[in-house]
């Protein structure tokens, strides 16, 4: 496995562009005629929505913890 030096900021603006893009493929007609397809079926009956809705709550939880650092440094 490669080993990826990334700061917070870095990963916070991949989380929040691969957050985007999935917004965007999820609003197509293209996805929404996929995934209304009666042949669509994850294992675990996930859709795309899943995915933004997990991105965000790990950004959530890395401000969290952003707020908690700034706020012991003060």
């Amino acid at each position: 496995m490669m080993m990826c030096n990334v700061s917070t900021e870095e990963i916070v603006i991949i989380l929040a562009g691969v957050e985007q893009t999935l917004r965007l493929i999820q609003a197509t007609p293209e996805y929404r005629r996929l995934q209304t397809s009666k042949h669509f079926t994850t294992s675990n009956d996930l859709v795309l929505n899943d995915a933004i809705q997990s991105i965000s709550e790990v950004l959530d939880g890395i401000e969290k913890v952003q707020l908690a650092n700034s706020s012991d440094e003060d």
